[in-house]
């Protein structure tokens, strides 16, 4: 859920390091108490036997496996078979060895391209340098893609940016640039992609062409989501015009240095021209899945490349392949998805089915985490500094805002800067979150379901809300068992959560497997696994308590050690500038800058 704060009614501001629980002393750890060893041997006891439950009801040996068999496909782990019977999973899986071969030479061509740039010296005069190849590359792979749709891809492409360089500046300009963007989708979706048939019966051939996605409409939600964000920083550049000059703009674009200063900061005036529009659109590692970037972070990145650590880069990639080998273990002990598929649960114990019904959503949650990681990965080794998009575990999640803020990060910040602040932020809240998850449903998919699944996150939030600000007072915060009050609130969060979820993103049969875990029969089972939520629950507010912990006595550490050195007066003066205020930093740029122009 969108929840940063808002900075002059456009754009997101990070939030402070000043708030009351930033301030507040860490707690005493509780891993070592008697209540924590309760948890541990729950934990020895309830996980190994819900991992065994799923594994059994993934059986070959059980009558109903020939019934679903035909979903599975020959596997090459334990002597099982496979689940990829998820479509979005079996194409990114089928397609992986093509993609890391194009997306290895893209980035040893670029970084090549790059030095070789840097030997010749040669200036900006419009688009970037360092963006010629990369946008030379990205035509290339946006054809092999989509082959002959290409043609539509462009003049859609095309339109938005004809828009955008007209209109920017204009009050009304924003509502344009939405209304041309929605009615595309809407457009796409109805009309599949288009065909060439239906503008001329002499054109049918170029049909034959499409590429090896055919329907490039599906993917092209997320070019959607970078059209807006040229169109608006554009127009946020111009509106900026107003107040500054835009020599003084030009000149403050190069100083960036942080992911903050990066989003907020305006790029050179000739940066924003179709070129670096159409490399930002179509950047081969981020083209088909992410994470999102916004059109100033990007180019202040081209602009400066930044120099990642390859030590790091390289450990992300390890982390990548180990999770996609986990993910294999899974699809061969567990079928979540074929059975999810088949929907026949009166088969299926209530247990069982619920089993099935939390493998199904992190099964979502760990092919996801994949296909985005691989495309970080990609971005990382061609120095492109792109947001984590699962930050934190499914299972670490209780609370409905962190959430949203851990699940798509990058697509939650785009919905920050470009829909929830200019919608008026925390002081319309009650009915912009309506109006912010109508749109992710929308720009999901056009479909009844889907919505049903916004509106019920949406209503999940105004509980949560009000509890929040309600318990948060120092005469509840304060007491000892303020944190068991929160567990009984975030384990009510987390069911909610998984039937939102199971009733935007299950299959079919989401309706028979809801009916049956919360009928009679399965009373029993809801009163015993509430309390094990709970306990759950605790072992994450410990474990978010030791993250705070040593965040705390790092930061404490750091002021120390400046503290200390404020004492030298050999470094008084540098120390005074290095410690300044971030504000203040700024202002002075914008002096010099006004000084220099």
């Amino acid at each position: 859920m969108p929840t940063e704060k808002e900075n002059n009614g456009q754009q997101p501001a990070e939030t402070s390091g000043g708030t009351r629980r930033e301030q507040r002393l860490p707690r005493p750890s509780l891993l070592g108490t008697a209540e924590f060893k309760f948890h541990y041997l729950l934990y020895m006891t309830v996980v190994p036997y819900m991992m065994y439950t799923m594994y059994q009801a993934s059986s070959p040996q059980r009558p109903e496996y020939t019934l679903y068999e035909h979903e599975l496909s020959p596997g090459w782990m334990l002597g099982r078979k496979i689940d990829l019977s998820d479509g979005q999973w079996d194409t990114f899986r089928s397609h992986l060895p093509a993609f890391t071969l194009a997306m290895a030479a893209f980035v040893v061509l670029n970084r090549l391209w790059r030095i070789w740039l840097r030997r010749q010296n040669i200036v900006s005069s419009g688009s970037l340098p360092t963006l010629w190849f990369a946008c030379a590359f990205a035509t290339i792979f946006a054809v092999v893609l989509s082959g002959t749709s290409v043609v539509f891809i462009g003049a859609l492409t095309g339109g938005n940016y004809f828009l955008a360089k007209r209109l920017a500046g204009r009050r009304w300009a924003p509502l344009v640039f939405w209304a041309y963007n929605m009615v595309m989708l809407f457009s796409n979706e109805h009309y599949r992609g288009y065909s060439f048939a239906s503008i001329a019966a002499p054109l049918e051939w170029l049909d034959e062409w499409r590429g090896i996605l055919r329907r490039w409409d599906i993917t092209f939600n997320l070019t959607m989501l970078r059209m807006v964000s040229f169109s608006m920083d554009y127009h946020w550049r111009v509106c900026r015009e107003r107040e500054i000059t835009p020599q003084q703009l030009d000149t403050l674009a190069p100083s960036v240095c942080t992911t903050k200063e990066r989003v907020e900061q305006p790029c050179i005036a000739r940066e924003y021209c179709f070129t670096n529009y159409w490399t930002y659109l179509m950047y081969p590692p981020l083209y088909l899945t992410g994470p999102i970037i916004t059109f100033n972070d990007f180019v202040a990145q081209m602009r400066q490349p930044s120099v990642g650590s390859w030590r790091a880069t390289v450990l992300y990639g390890v982390r990548l392949v180990l999770a996609a080998l986990l993910m294999e273990l899974i699809l061969h002990t567990v079928h979540c998805v074929a059975i999810s598929k088949w929907a026949q649960w009166e088969y299926y114990s209530v247990f069982e089915i619920s089993m099935m019904a939390y493998m199904r959503l992190s099964f979502i949650w760990l092919k996801l985490l994949i296909i985005w990681r691989f495309a970080r990965f990609w971005a990382m080794a061609d120095g492109l500094e792109t947001v984590e998009n699962m930050r934190r575990c499914m299972s670490s999640n209780y609370s409905l805002q962190q959430f949203w803020r851990d699940w798509h990060c990058s697509y939650n910040r785009w919905l920050v800067r470009y829909l929830y602040i200019p919608l008026g932020g925390r002081n319309t809240s009650p009915w912009n979150i309506f109006v912010v998850f109508t749109f992710v449903a929308l720009w999901h998919d056009l479909s009844m379901r889907l919505l049903q699944w916004g509106w019920i996150i949406a209503l999940l939030f105004l509980p949560e809300g009000l509890a929040t600000w309600y318990f948060a007072r120092p005469r509840w915060s304060e007491r000892p068992y303020f944190r068991y009050l929160c567990a009984i609130g975030g384990a009510l969060n987390i069911i909610g959560m998984m039937i939102a979820n199971l009733v935007g993103f299950g299959d079919a049969g989401v309706d028979k497997m809801l009916t049956k875990i919360f009928s009679r029969d399965g009373i029993v089972f809801l009163a015993v696994t509430y309390p094990i939520l709970v306990c759950h629950l605790q072992l994450v507010f410990e474990l978010r308590e030791h993250e705070y912990r040593k965040q705390y006595y790092e930061t404490h550490h750091r002021r120390q050690l400046d503290s200390d050195s404020d004492k030298s007066p050999a470094s008084s003066t540098t120390n005074d500038v290095a410690s300044a205020p971030a504000s203040e930093m700024r202002s002075t740029r914008i002096k010099d800058a006004s000084k220099r122009a």
